[in-house]
């Protein structure tokens, strides 16, 4: 089925302004393959809607809310993995070798996001000290790191207030 313009503006309208894709297409009454189709075909194009959504965040929220969301959503993608990985059923090296590879990416991320916000620098190393514990605990004393597990959110809260 052939879409009009108008309903292809308005699907990349609405990605932009942050919907999902596929709640866009939804709302567009188009088929989400529709709309990521239409997506790519701007890529190709030059009209990367991913660029438009970015800039747009930007000047809708600043540069600051920016940079609080993004340090937000990667803690909550952290906290989230962490949980499953908890309730997981997979062997207890290949759950050590995901934690490590999550630590791996939370160092680099605060690595590179304390380059362009100095404010940033103190949560970081606050975060990563309090990775450092858990580390320790996992390897010395797993029953204390299960004692700890409760109070992570809590604890990254509090940093998060005092040095955020």
């Amino acid at each position: 089925m052939a879409h009009t313009p108008e309903t292809r503006a308005n699907v990349r309208r609405m990605y932009v302004e942050g919907m999902a894709l596929t709640a866009a297409a939804a709302c567009g009454n188009v088929s989400y393959d529709t709309a990521r189709e239409w997506k790519r075909l701007g890529k190709e194009r030059g009209d990367d809607w991913d660029t438009a959504r970015a800039a747009y965040r930007i000047s809708e929220q600043g540069i600051d809310e920016l940079n609080k969301n993004m340090i937000e959503d990667f803690a909550r993608l952290v906290l989230t993995t962490t949980r499953e990985l908890d309730s997981s059923t997979i062997p207890a090296h290949e759950k050590a070798g995901v934690l490590s590879q999550l630590a791996d990416a939370h160092a680099k991320f605060a690595k590179a996001f304390s380059r362009i916000n100095p404010q940033f620098s103190g949560l970081s190393v606050a975060l990563d000290t309090l990775k450092t514990v858990v580390d320790l605990l996992q390897k010395r004393d797993p029953q204390a790191l299960r004692a700890l597990q409760p109070h992570i959110d809590e604890i990254g809260a509090v940093l998060g207030k005092r040095y955020g």
